[in-house]
């Protein structure tokens, strides 16, 4: 942890700590939207910023050195900025697990028996040796419990010594901490030569709200969108059309996933009962990448409640179609329970669904009990953007009000960690993509997850603590027939916009 240098410091951030937990939990708020909740409407860390980085093009065919096969040229590290002494101080990095700034490898140096990429992981450990060398620091972190981040961060920057130089934060974190005026803008932040504030080729921009630019990191593509799964067992023996070949030639739409969802629900044991579905997922997690799909919002610009955006209409009107056709899987003994995350999320792995709701940390390592594929959601009718799901903002790195350290020094020599592909920043990508190429069945496979990382509907209603969870009521009203799509989105408009306006006003 990071010593304060002052008791009296000390004492005020946790006095202030205590009253700021007291605060949360007499508003039951949540700050995190940015992981999928366990109710209805998922959630996300769930990320209104303009719309994500333009995708980068990921190299499909490998050569030795995308293998791992080490030749005798020496690896070229990286450099951006001249080198420059920091007076061997140290980087306070704040985050809830280790490894808060990616490439900072301090650690011993790769072995070539047990690394994974022994080719990429000497260049990054060999660049981060010559980073701390040439600019003389060091970096400690300071690891605190998730629920605490917030609270934490939040105190001591009030108190004027904030508890780490650097942090990760959430999105839901991040809305708040702007909000509360405990980070810097990045454009605030004079760095000559910047790759996170120019080119972004090793690093980019994350959030950008409210005229400025807040959060930064890496460029390694993102590999946990939210993707639909294929069970291609299911698929072959009801003779349904490849959503694979559909989406390669074109056709993967709205209707083509309501055809295979219906073809596949069935009773397969004539019992009587449905025993096979359509698709298989926390059903909120369907409406928001529908809704994302179709280019719908659920906050406009003027943060005002637009659940009765045309677009977004749509996409609850197909989710009125999927629980009224029992399409979805549930237990039909005791009935649908929309709101059973435990169940809901993992219930695609028994195999009894054509389509599910995937994310890569979900996969079971690959290890599923039937043959998959991977493919983004189909774009809705109205879709304009490209973009094929419905997220908030991503977790990132930030700057708090008050540190010692100058924002650009620090800015800096993660840019000089980050830069460790030198004239190879495609390198970048294939280390983003190694973890899902061992979960995958295919490269192909491998590449739509890609794209699906880089072509999300940002939308600040998932951000906003609370507020997407509305849609919870309105699958609740659809699952048990309690009311259709505009009545149940009309009947949520003003405690919504109450909530908006408390927010932000």
């Amino acid at each position: 942890m990071k010593a304060f240098s002052r008791k009296a410091s000390l004492f005020i951030v946790a006095a202030l700590v205590l009253v700021l937990l007291f605060a949360a939990c007499t508003n039951n708020d949540s700050d995190d939207n940015n992981v999928t909740l366990p109710a209805v409407t998922g959630g996300t860390d769930a990320p209104t910023p303009p719309p994500p980085p333009a995708p980068i093009d990921v190299p499909t065919d490998h050569d030795d050195a995308y293998l791992g096969i080490v030749d005798d040229t020496p690896a070229r590290t990286g450099g951006i900025h001249d080198p420059r002494d920091l007076g061997g101080r140290t980087i306070i990095a704040g985050n809830w697990w280790e490894g808060t700034i990616p490439f900072a490898w301090d650690g011993e140096e790769p072995d070539p028996a047990t690394a994974s990429n022994y080719f990429m992981d000497r260049m990054i450990w060999e660049n981060a040796q010559r980073v701390f060398q040439e600019f003389n620091f060091s970096i400690e972190e300071v690891i605190m419990d998730y629920e605490y981040v917030l609270s934490t961060l939040t105190a001591s920057v009030m108190a004027g010594d904030p508890v780490a130089d650097i942090m990760l934060l959430s999105g839901g974190m991040q809305l708040t901490a702007i909000r509360g005026d405990l980070i810097l803008p990045l454009d605030s932040i004079n760095l000559p030569n910047s790759d996170i504030l120019g080119p972004q080729i090793y690093g980019r921009v994350f959030t950008e709200a409210f005229g400025n630019r807040w959060t930064f990191w890496d460029n390694r593509p993102e590999s946990n969108g939210q993707f639909l799964g294929v069970n291609l067992d299911i698929i072959n023996a009801i003779g349904a059309p490849n959503p694979v070949e559909l989406y390669n030639r074109g056709q993967w739409t709205w209707d083509a996933m309501l055809e295979i969802m219906r073809m596949a629900t069935r009773d397969t044991t004539g019992d009587g009962m449905l025993d096979q579905w359509g698709i298989a997922a926390q059903p909120g997690d369907i409406a928001f990448n529908l809704i994302g799909a179709n280019d719908g919002i659920m906050v406009d610009d003027n943060l005002q409640y637009a659940f009765d955006h045309p677009n977004t209409v749509a996409a609850l009107e197909l989710m009125e179609i999927i629980f009224h056709e029992s399409l979805w899987q549930y237990d039909p003994v005791a009935g649908m329970d929309v709101g059973n995350w435990g169940t809901n999320f993992f219930a695609f792995q028994e195999g009894r669904a054509a389509l599910f709701v995937g994310m890569t940390w979900a996969m079971n390592d690959g290890d599923l009990p039937f043959e998959f594929a991977a493919v983004p959601f189909p774009m809705g009718p109205a879709n304009t953007s490209g973009n094929v799901r419905m997220w908030g903002w991503d977790q990132a790195l930030v700057f708090p009000h008050g540190s010692n350290w100058d924002a650009a020094d620090i800015l800096m020599v993660v840019e000089e960690f980050w830069s460790w592909p030198g004239d190879e920043p495609e390198l970048m990508q294939e280390d983003g993509l190694g973890w899902p190429r061992s979960i995958f069945l295919t490269e192909d496979d491998v590449q739509r997850v890609a794209y699906v990382g880089r072509h999300a509907n940002r939308d600040i209603g998932m951000v906003v603590p609370e507020y997407s969870w509305v849609l919870g009521a309105f699958l609740e009203y659809f699952a048990n027939r309690e009311m259709t799509v505009l009545p149940a989105i009309e009947s949520r408009r003003g405690p919504q916009q109450e909530l908006l306006d408390s927010f932000f006003r």
